[in-house]
């Protein structure tokens, strides 16, 4: 029940109406009358009982950088598929001014701000993966841990639209010049996994998780665990395929691509196009050219090629990662 109390003032009484709820902040107000005093105290406390009064001090005194600390702290980001990338990206927000913003202050127009200047140097891609994971991470400020919030802006500002789709594949002249610049690299497993993701399709990261263990020597196969989609896929391997994992050396750690992690990789990937002389050359674009290399040389079935690269949906295997050549076409129509 709301409190009410009659004050004398110089000019009369006036009634001052408190509201105290367990969980909420004490309110109060004064009128000069009662009634007004108690209908403002009932319609309090029924905007509580119906779950429509929000108390916001505690947003007003965090930061949205604090709540992304805090993501990543209590391991929220860990049953995510992609937790690894949810750090990354956590620390890119926080570098960022928008992570010194009041949570109240926070508005659709700082989020767009946000989008404006990550489009400078970012895709659109990359924008889009770093919104989504900032709402969900208010979202676990407003529903887990109380912290209420008038909205959730990043639902207000849409995704930026995915440009098309890259079609970038090796030629032929530029798999030689490629793998030329691989055996000169100070690695030496650049060109063993540069041609094993060729060869099968695979990710990047799926490469560089693979382990001795994953491989069976004896039917010449080898699974890829906790893949991009969430399922564990179990390839074939073609001779050379088999040739480049059974000629590695071995590691202490088992891995067979024994990189510290994608950044290293990426250093010597780089060099080696700067060597090649190779232009507008990404290192997934290696997996597009190994769908279309499968259908093209080997003669492989569209749901052939879909158990090798793992695409659940064959509409984005055909219209994204398979690039063919009509030119190679002229032959079998003839």
């Amino acid at each position: 029940m709301a409190q009410i109390l009659k004050r004398r003032r110089i000019k009369g009484y006036v009634y001052r109406a408190t509201v105290k709820r367990i969980g909420f902040k004490e309110k109060s107000k004064t009128f000069d009358n009662k009634s007004d005093a108690l209908k403002w105290a009932r319609r309090l406390e029924r905007q509580i009982d119906l779950g429509e009064l929000h108390d916001y001090s505690e947003a007003s005194k965090l930061t949205l950088g604090d709540i992304i600390k805090r993501y990543i702290a209590e391991g929220k980001h860990l049953d995510k598929k992609d937790h690894v990338m949810a750090v990354t990206r956590s620390n890119n927000l926080l570098s960022d001014t928008i992570s010194d913003l009041n949570l109240l202050r926070l508005s659709t127009k700082h989020i767009a701000e946000y989008r404006d200047r990550c489009l400078r140097v970012w895709s659109p891609n990359t924008f889009n993966n770093h919104k989504s994971l900032l709402s969900v991470i208010i979202d676990t400020a407003l529903t887990e841990w109380g912290v209420y919030m008038p909205i959730n802006p990043c639902k207000s500002i849409k995704r930026v639209p995915i440009p098309k789709p890259r079609e970038r594949i090796l030629s032929m002249v530029e798999y030689d010049k490629l793998m030329t610049a691989c055996e000169e690299s100070k690695s030496t497993f650049l060109k063993p996994i540069v041609q094993f993701c060729i060869e099968t399709a695979c990710r990047q990261g799926e490469a560089l998780n693979l382990d001795r263990q994953h491989v069976n020597w004896k039917k010449q196969t080898c699974t890829f665990f906790d893949t991009k989609n969430g399922d564990n896929r179990t390839i074939a391997l073609s001779s050379l395929a088999f040739s480049i994992l059974d000629n590695l050396p071995t590691s202490i750690t088992g891995k067979l691509f024994p990189f510290k992690n994608r950044d290293e990789l990426n250093w010597y990937w780089t060099k080696a196009l700067k060597r090649a002389q190779i232009n507008d050359f990404v290192y997934h674009d290696l997996r597009r050219t190994g769908c279309s290399w499968l259908f093209e040389y080997k003669n492989l079935s569209v749901p052939e090629v879909q158990l090798m690269s793992g695409h659940r949906d064959p509409r984005v295997l055909l219209n994204i990662y398979t690039k063919l050549d009509p030119q190679k076409l002229v032959g079998k129509l003839a």
